[in-house]
């Protein structure tokens, strides 16, 4: 076996989702969470098989608008990436959505956003909708309002009134004029496909080859593409931005002026370490061969759910050597969230690179293996995948460093 899996390279948007073998249990369904569009009946009439395109409602999302003359000076300085871009409208191939995260001073993340920008009002102050975590989004309203102060800012929590729906494509080809026309495209990875805030009360019609399913095929996609997402995956108050791949996906501008939190994660992005990231993870029992790609998604994989956070160890494989001491190992990271057989888990980037199957005739006699215990007490077997989106990595860090 290698000694660091990868998933295939990505491409282009649009020429390069990877084919999905969707197969798991419903152990670890994920809730829906939000409520649905009404998706028009034509749409939800189309063939799954014959679909292009896929579209789902975004569990677990709140909306808040933001609106009046000082929006950009007020979120500028609030989160990591630069706003500025979405107060040209007129501009040719200008964006209409700005990836980001808001931390706290101390450098800590509590939660990731997407920024939409929506027509301005008619004295011209910029109206734009803030796509987050409905489970944080009061703390993060009292955290923004604490530096409001005087500005000219209105904040409204609008969730009852839209609904956030991301499209990803299954077949490489271009998205429907409809659906590029009423989305945007999601910058945090060239699969994870267009994303949009839509009203929750109107009938609408992504195009012709857009099938509408449910929510945990979304939450499926973005895991086996191992893109994190909402309050699991970011703990609030608990993770670093960069450990959370916040660079990797787009939603940091280290050229930016000062913003809250900007501090340590400018110092840890210029030291050039980080020793731990969000990756995907496979899971599987002892004793059985490790899955050889994330894409092997089993539906039939029927086990409680590790716990959110839970410790997941690494053990040297040797030490099921003959005469070899037992080993429980050591800490190599922590599982954040899942579906089925497949997760999201930031380990150290170290102990991933040398990662091995310990069944293989091959496996690396220094090598390592993961587990995680779940909620009921059995142990599973972690395989970490690096995605192939990411870009080019430095040599990694020692733990001993």
């Amino acid at each position: 076996m290698s000694v660091l899996a990868t998933l295939s390279p990505t491409q282009a948007l649009a020429r390069s989702a990877l084919p999905h073998q969707l197969s798991s249990s419903t152990a670890l369904r994920t809730t829906l969470g939000a409520r649905r569009c009404n998706f028009s009946s034509t749409a939800a009439a189309r063939s799954a098989v014959d679909a292009r395109w896929k579209a789902a409602v975004v569990p677990h999302r709140g909306v808040v608008e933001v609106s009046g003359r000082d929006t950009v000076k007020l979120l500028q300085g609030l989160v990591s990436n630069d706003v500025k871009a979405l107060e040209s409208s007129k501009a040719p191939n200008s964006p209409t959505l700005v990836y980001a995260g808001f931390m706290n001073p101390q450098g800590r993340m509590l939660a990731d956003v997407f920024i939409h920008r929506q027509s301005p009002l008619e004295d011209g102050s910029p109206s734009w909708l803030l796509d987050l975590d409905s489970r944080t989004l009061p703390s993060l309203l009292s955290f923004i309002k604490k530096f409001k102060l005087r500005s000219k800012v209105k904040l409204v929590d609008v969730s009852s009134e839209y609904s956030v729906v991301q499209a990803w494509s299954t077949s490489g080809s271009p998205p429907p004029t409809e659906l590029s026309d009423k989305l945007s495209v999601d910058p945090r990875c060239p699969t994870i496909g267009f994303r949009g805030v839509l009203s929750a009360v109107d009938s609408f019609d992504l195009g012709s080859g857009t099938s509408t399913v449910e929510s945990e095929e979304y939450t499926l996609h973005r895991i086996v593409h191992g893109v994190a997402e909402g309050a699991l995956d970011f703990p609030e108050a608990a993770s670093l931005p960069l450990e959370n791949n916040l660079d990797y996906m787009n939603g940091v501008d280290f050229r930016k002026g000062c913003y809250v939190g900007q501090e340590l994660t400018a110092r840890t992005h210029h030291t050039g370490v980080v020793r731990k990231r969000i990756v995907p993870i496979s899971l599987y029992r002892p004793h059985t061969p490790a899955p050889s790609s994330i894409t092997e998604v089993d539906r039939a994989f029927a086990h409680a759910p590790p716990a959110h956070l839970a410790e997941v160890r690494s053990r040297p494989v040797a030490s099921d050597a003959a005469g070899a001491k037992p080993a429980r190992g050591k800490a190599a990271g922590k599982f954040t969230a899942g579906i089925h057989n497949v997760g999201l888990a930031c380990l150290r980037l170290e102990q991933v690179s040398r990662w091995t199957d310990a069944t293989a005739g091959d496996a690396r006699a220094d090598g390592l293996e993961m587990s995680v215990t779940t909620a009921d007490g059995e142990t599973l077997l972690v395989r970490p995948w690096i995605p192939g989106w990411w870009p080019k990595e430095q040599p990694l860090p020692s733990d001993e460093e």
